[in-house]
């Protein structure tokens, strides 16, 4: 998700849940309007059965409140990582915004992943 416009969708349209190192928005089709895919972006994927699904859409806020760009580049490897192993469990047409707090910086990529899922669980993304 690269557009201010899916940010915002997310974190204002959506729900959201905190966890120790992240804070999770979600906005699907249920709980807020459908969002059309930022102008660019890998917004639809199309399929034999349906010809336009909305495939499912992640963005990240990783702030100067973590640490130093370094660090800060380094969560968001570790936060892209655990993106990538939900991304296929997600509702289709799903935005999902993950916030890093600033004990993400202490956190491994295992941990993150379980909070992003246990997260999502909790919002009923997954």
């Amino acid at each position: 998700m690269s557009s201010s416009r899916d940010f915002g969708a997310a974190v204002k349209g959506g729900r959201r849940v905190g966890r120790r190192s992240i804070v999770v928005h979600v906005a699907t089709a249920t709980n807020t309007s459908p969002v059309a895919p930022s102008e660019g972006g890998p917004g639809l994927v199309v399929s034999a059965d349906d010809p336009v699904t909305p495939a499912p859409r992640v963005g990240l806020i990783v702030s100067k409140a973590v640490g130093n760009a370094v660090v800060r580049h380094a969560v968001a490897r570790r936060l892209r990582a655990a993106a990538a192993s939900v991304t296929a469990d997600l509702d289709d047409g799903a935005l999902v915004v993950i916030r890093a707090l600033r004990s993400a910086s202490d956190a491994d990529a295992n941990e993150l992943t379980a909070q992003l899922r246990s997260g999502l669980t909790k919002l009923g993304a997954l």
